[in-house]
């Protein structure tokens, strides 16, 4: 859980991102591109990405993208799927929703956003593509009907265009199919249009839209073609920031000029910059030394470089500064128990828990100071907590299996273990601890568990090289 990855600038072709083997349906078949169909393919691309991207499970940044997502969605009509949606560890300055609901944010995207009226015009974009169902129509228009088109298709979100880059992206798909599945200029002012009126109901400034697209190009100047960048496959960029001005300046003054409470987004963007950032941004980034945000950044890069004292001071002040702040407190007890001072950790984080209880990775490292302590039953108690959150974290659940193996629950704690494999991405530690735990399932409830874990494995197994 939570792991510091290091994945430099990450182009996801979909040369990469296509399952292997053939998993294609021809549109006859269904008469049309249904409702079932798109969530069919939303769940399947859902798998698709978990599979072969890391996913932020940090709830400071995955409840808050969360929360502008379902602030937007209840003012937008009635849907026919419910939404998901996840946080990308990507440099890539992008987000993209599919067919179905599945929404995605880049964290390179939220750390180089600047408010949270931004973000929800990029949010309210995507979403207004899904609730006008422009891929689903145009799919429902195509010859074919596949995952590895869907891919195709959402790739150029996440993978970026230009004009050498359309063979890779389309992985062999012909021409004709690749422009097919891509979003037209009609389908770029419709998702503007809704969009805009998405955010406007949902008590959000319209002008964030026109400045997130501004920013975004601005930022994508000094970047290079090989960069891929949310603009990159939205085009006519200039002449849509023209047209949502206009749009804009027909709105009541006081919609115009609606101030948003940023609190939240800089929380999640402070979190962000100090564990996903390039290095020299975020120190650029928390050297203003205005807040306790910024000395929690401070704090965490002196931490990773192994300057402790240094990050010890950093955090300390943080917590002086915001004693009734959750995270802060957790930070302070996260750095404690990784610097193996237990007495403290736990002290910080019983307090940001006790300061919100639904702050998982408080839990999870409170959870391990129980668990270092061989303290196995409570510390099995709070995994149990995290995982309510974070049901397929990895790291979390190896923790879990082996506290369940130290108590004896060997059947158990081994198919936690596989579990864990799964959700890693590790094909062959998780047919390990599948065979350990098969050699141990008697009843028909242990022999259900397996069957459970071996369908999860196959889903994914369809994408692993």
């Amino acid at each position: 859980m939570f792991r510091k990855l290091c994945i430099g600038v990450m182009l996801v072709f979909i040369a990469s991102l296509a399952p292997q083997g053939s998993y294609q349906v021809q549109a006859a078949l269904f008469k049309e591109f249904s409702v079932s169909d798109e969530k069919k393919l939303a769940k399947e691309f859902e798998i698709l990405v978990k599979s072969r991207l890391p996913l932020i499970e940090d709830p400071e940044i995955k409840f808050y993208v969360r929360s502008v997502v379902d602030r937007i969605l209840k003012k937008v009509p009635p849907q026919p799927f419910s939404f998901e949606t996840n946080v990308i560890y990507s440099p890539i300055l992008n987000a993209f929703a599919t067919p179905g609901g599945y929404v995605c944010v880049f964290t390179g995207l939220l750390i180089n956003l600047e408010d949270e009226d931004s973000l929800a015009g990029i949010l309210s974009h995507e979403i207004a593509h899904v609730t006008q169902r422009h891929i689903a129509s145009r799919i429902d228009r195509s010859k074919y009907l596949s995952i590895g088109t869907l891919a195709a298709l959402v790739g150029a979100a996440l993978a970026g265009g230009g004009e050498g880059s359309g063979a890779i992206l389309t992985g062999g798909m012909a021409a004709s199919q690749a422009a097919m599945l891509s979003y037209g200029r009609e389908d770029e002012s419709d998702a503007d249009k809704f969009g805009l009126q998405y955010m406007v109901k949902a008590g959000y400034n319209p002008k964030g839209m026109a400045k997130a697209f501004t920013v975004l190009q601005t930022k994508a100047l000094g970047i290079g073609s090989d960069f891929p960048t949310y603009l990159s496959t939205h085009p006519n960029i200039n002449a849509r920031i023209a047209t949502s001005n206009a749009f804009i300046r027909t709105l009541l003054k006081d919609i115009q000029n609606r101030k948003s409470d940023n609190q939240h987004f800089l929380r999640a963007k402070a979190i962000a910059v100090a564990y996903y950032a390039d290095p020299r941004f975020a120190d650029n980034y928390f050297a203003k030394k205005q807040n306790f945000l910024d000395y929690v950044g401070l704090g965490v890069l002196a931490n990773k470089r192994n300057q402790i004292k240094e990050a010890e001071q950093y955090l300390l002040k943080a917590v002086s500064l915001a004693p009734q702040d959750t995270l802060s407190n957790r930070e302070l007890g996260r750095f404690y128990f990784e610097t193996g001072n237990f007495i403290k950790a736990k002290q910080y984080l019983e307090k940001a828990l006790s300061l919100n209880a639904k702050e998982y990775m408080a839990a999870f490292f409170y959870a391990r100071t129980l668990d270092a302590e061989n303290n196995v039953f409570a510390a099995q108690k709070e995994y149990e907590k995290v995982l309510k959150y974070a049901p397929e974290d990895g790291e979390v659940l190896n923790f879990y299996g082996r506290v369940l193996g130290r108590q004896g629950k060997v059947f158990e704690g081994y198919s936690q273990l596989a579990l864990a494999e799964i959700y890693q991405n590790n094909q062959d530690k998780a047919l390990f601890w599948i065979k350990k735990a098969k050699e141990l399932a008697k009843t028909d409830l242990q022999k259900k568990e397996l069957q459970k874990i071996t369908k999860i494995l196959e889903e994914r197994q369809k994408y692993w090289k």
